[in-house]
Order: structure tokens, then C-alpha cells, then sequence
């Protein structure tokens, strides 16, 4: 009895041992995926497979796709279903397992609506109870441009310059240019950039001179894709450069026309830069230069020590002394004017003398009087009553009212005094067609009327010692003209 309970236990632990031994067996095994990278153009699918060797069932097992790191997961199969929670966004929606052959071992991922951010490495994992392993395969993405364009831009170097564009490739396409025969052609280095979608635009240069070949071809390639543009071209005679006896001829002409004008070129820069130079220094000298131009127009003017007022031009209001020489207001009313630019709101009165030629000059004292206009006016019989002064009407004036020093021009222009006048000098030039105020005793100029529209009238002195309800009674002098 014992030898046979021996046996018994002997054949036991022989069968336990077999048992053990295929189990093991059956927990190794690899993973085989494609053994050449996979290729996809964007937009479309692909399919990932991989399978287990030996063949077995792996509908129990953890299938897993990833990229880089094992947490970016791509998809994941576990206990007989798709897992989504662990998937990374960018594929949503996107994958699809395909578990036909999976007790086989064999399985599929499925990737719609390539990106060009889906190029890389995947890894293909399988993990049962006991054992794991994993395999790695390549995705490249590939997207084929447009046709090239060629395009001649210029003459360079004896020669016609051609440009050939194409854009829209994924990734950096390769740039040729070739002869008839389809020999390749030396060109300038092909420059390409990306652009905001990361696609590539190329552009490749050809110098073609006339010996050289006429029938080109340009083609850009994608490799990945083993794909290519192609655009020919030819280029008849006509487009290359001829050097005539004419070309010398208009060449020499323009040489001479330089050499003419380049020394006149020279010699108006230095004339600028020496009368900048002497502008700057009359900046400088800012003050005296007005002075001087003061009694430059005050000696080349007919002195008018005998300007005198007319009494009949003086507005009611209005009282001229006997010697015609001073004028004030003589009554003092309540009402203001509303609107201070009016003839008939300031009492004004004309001088005596008459000007249609020749340059002419006169000084009037102000005394401390705090409202004025002087200027000149044009002679007319009908002196239209509320006339805006203003050189439309025939007015070229200066004035002090409300503290406020004001030429009274279209617009109005407002004067800035450092000093304030005791006495202003007025200055007339009918042929410059010109009227100038300055201020005295000092010589500084208060302002000019430029390119003044006389159209042959002649011209009076004009005076207004103050507003209609003016208070003061501080005259308007005509004073003699100090040498």
C-alpha cells in the first residue's frame, strides 16, 4: 500500500508540475507593430495595429496606445470596453479600437481627421495578470502644396531672374530646378517658411543668361508623400538683355547729365547750409535783426511827418483836435457794442493823405490808452456802415482791446508782446503789397500783412482811439518821426 500511495503522489506532482509549466509558458510573450513608419496626409485616417507572439486571446488584457509619457494616452481598452476618462482631449472623438481579431491577439487603432500634431511616435502596450510588453511605431504626416509658379521678376547679372513659389507643404519640401534632359540646374539656395497653419511656402531662384538652357523645369517634392509639382517654362530670346549701339549712346547722355548736375547738386546743398547757417545766426540775434529790418523799411520810406486826420471821415462821436494830428473820444455812451469787429463799434476816422504808390511810414502814440485799431484802409466814397474789419473789406489792422493784442486778419491772429507799445510804427510798401506794424521805442515787429490785395485803390491811414462806451478820454497822437 505504500509503494502505490507513493506512485500516487508521484503522479500528482508530475501533473501539477505540466500544469504549471504551460502556465508560465503562456504568460510570455512580445508585440510586433509595423516594422516602416506609417504615412498620413492631413484630413485623412490611419490604422495602428499591432499584434501578440505567440498568437492569444487578449480580450482580458489592458490595450493601451500612448504617446511620450504613459499617463498621454490615446486610447485605452480595459475589461472588455473602451476607457475615455485617461484620454487625452485632442483625440476625442477622434479614435476607434477595432477588436476583431482580438482573440487572436491581434487589434487596431483607428485615428480619423489626421493633424499635422498628430506626427510622432505611438506606443502599442499590452499587460495581462502576470506579464506586460509594448511595441513603438511611427506616424509622419504629409500634406502635398500647390502647383509652382514661376515667375520672371527681373534682369541680374546679364541674365533674367526666375522665381518659383509654391506653397501649402508639409513637411520642408525639397526645391529643383532642371534643364530639358532633366539634368538639375545650379540656383540660389531655396528659402522656405512656415506659416501661421505650419505649413511651408518655398521660393527657389534661377539666374538664366542667354547661352545657358532655355527649357526649365521647376519642381518641388515631398518626400514623405513621394509626391511633386511641376511647371515648365520657355525663354524666347527676346527676354534677354541686348547692349545696342543706342544703350551706349543713352548710357553716355546720362553720364554727361550727371556730371552737370551733380557739382550744381553740391553747390545748392552748400548755398542752403550757408544760408541755414546764417538764418541760424540771425536766430540768434533774433532782436536786432528786427531792429535792423525796422529802420531798413523806415529809411527806405517816404517819411509822412504830415500825416494829418480829416475831419470829415471822424465818426460823431469821435473829436479831432485843430492841428489834426490827435484824436479821443468826445462822448461816452452806456451801451457796448456786440460785436467789437464793426466798423461802427469802434469811432474811427481816416487820414488825410492818399497813397497808391511808393513805400510810406507813420508813428502814432498811445499814451496809456488800454483800446486802439490802427492800420490802413481803402479809399471809398461809400464807407458802408457795420463793415467787419478785415482785408476782404479792405481793412488791414492791428488792435488792443480787453487786454488781448490781436491782428485782424481771416482769422484773427493773436500777438504776443514782451513789451507793451508807447508807440507803433506803421509801415506801408503798396508795390511789395505789404502793411507792417512795429513797436516802439524798442523797433520789435508786432506783424505783417503779406501779398495784400490793393487792386490799385488808394489807400488812407486808419485810427479808432476807442469803443462806442468807452470811459477814457486819452488821445490818438500823430507824433513826428525822431531820425
Amino acid at each position: 500500500k505504500s509503494s502505490t500511495g507513493n506512485i500516487s503522489l508521484l503522479g500528482y506532482t508530475l501533473v501539477f508540475m505540466s500544469l504549471l509549466v504551460h502556465k508560465l509558458d503562456s504568460a510570455h510573450f512580445s508585440v510586433i507593430g509595423p516594422d516602416q513608419p506609417l504615412v498620413a496626409t492631413v484630413g485623412d485616417e490611419v490604422l495602428l495595429a499591432c499584434r501578440l507572439s505567440p498568437r492569444m486571446s487578449a480580450q482580458n488584457m489592458e490595450v493601451r496606445w500612448y504617446r511620450g509619457q504613459f499617463s498621454s494616452v490615446v486610447h485605452l481598452y480595459r475589461e472588455g470596453k473602451d476607457q475615455y476618462v485617461e484620454q487625452m482631449s485632442e483625440y476625442r472623438q477622434r479614435t476607434e479600437f477595432q477588436a476583431g481579431d482580438i482573440a487572436d491577439g491581434s487589434v487596431a487603432l483607428r485615428i480619423r481627421n489626421i493633424r499635422l500634431s498628430d506626427a510622432g511616435w505611438y506606443t502599442c502596450f499590452f499587460r495581462s495578470e502576470v506579464s506586460y510588453q509594448e511595441a513603438a511605431m511611427e506616424l509622419r504626416v504629409a500634406v502635398s502644396g500647390t502647383s509652382p509658379l514661376i515667375s520672371i521678376e527681373a534682369y541680374q547679372d546679364g541674365g533674367v531672374r526666375l522665381v518659383c513659389r509654391s506653397g501649402g507643404w508639409y513637411p520642408e519640401p525639397q526645391s529643383l530646378w532642371k534643364g530639358l534632359q532633366g539634368q538639375p540646374l545650379p540656383s540660389l539656395p531655396a528659402k522656405c517658411i512656415q506659416d501661421e497653419n505650419s505649413l511651408f511656402q518655398t521660393e527657389s531662384v534661377l539666374i538664366v543668361t542667354e547661352k545657358s538652357n532655355q527649357n526649365l523645369t521647376c519642381a518641388v517634392r515631398n518626400s514623405v508623400l513621394n509626391q511633386e509639382g511641376v511647371s515648365r517654362v520657355y525663354l524666347a530670346d527676346a527676354f534677354f538683355p541686348k547692349t545696342s549701339y543706342v544703350t551706349v549712346i543713352r548710357l553716355t547722355l546720362n553720364l554727361l547729365v550727371l556730371a552737370f548736375f551733380i557739382p550744381c547738386a553740391i553747390y545748392y546743398l552748400w548755398k542752403q547750409s550757408k544760408d541755414t547757417g546764417r538764418w541760424r545766426r540771425g536766430m540768434l540775434n533774433g532782436k536786432q535783426q528786427r531792429t535792423n529790418d525796422f529802420k531798413w523799411r523806415k529809411r527806405k520810406s517816404q517819411h509822412s511827418p504830415n500825416v494829418t486826420l480829416d475831419p470829415t471821415t471822424a465818426h460823431p462821436e469821435l473829436c479831432v483836435s485843430p492841428d489834426q494830428k490827435s484824436v479821443k473820444c468826445a462822448n461816452a455812451a452806456e451801451e457796448q457794442p456786440n460785436n467789437p469787429d464793426l466798423v461802427d463799434s469802434y469811432r474811427c476816422v481816416l487820414g488825410a493823405q492818399k497813397f497808391d504808390s511808393g513805400r510810406h511810414y507813420w508813428e502814432v502814440k498811445l499814451e496809456k490808452k488800454t483800446v486802439w485799431h490802427l492800420g490802413v484802409c481803402a479809399d471809398s466814397d461809400d464807407r458802408e456802415q457795420y463793415k467787419s474789419i478785415e482785408p476782404e473789406n479792405g481793412y488791414w489792422a492791428v488792435r488792443l482791446w480787453n487786454g488781448e493784442y490781436k491782428a485782424l486778419s481771416t482769422p484773427r491772429t493773436t500777438i504776443t508782446l514782451e513789451n507793451k507799445p508807447e508807440r507803433v510804427g506803421v509801415f506801408l510798401d503798396y508795390e511789395g503789397e505789404e502793411v507792417s506794424f512795429f513797436s516802439l521805442p524798442n523797433g520789435s515787429h508786432i506783424y505783417t500783412f503779406y501779398r495784400c490785395v490793393f487792386s490799385r485803390r488808394s489807400l488812407r491811414p486808419f485810427f479808432s482811439p476807442g469803443i462806442h462806451g468807452s470811459k477814457e478820454d486819452v488821445p490818438l497822437i500823430i507824433c513826428p518821426i525822431p531820425d
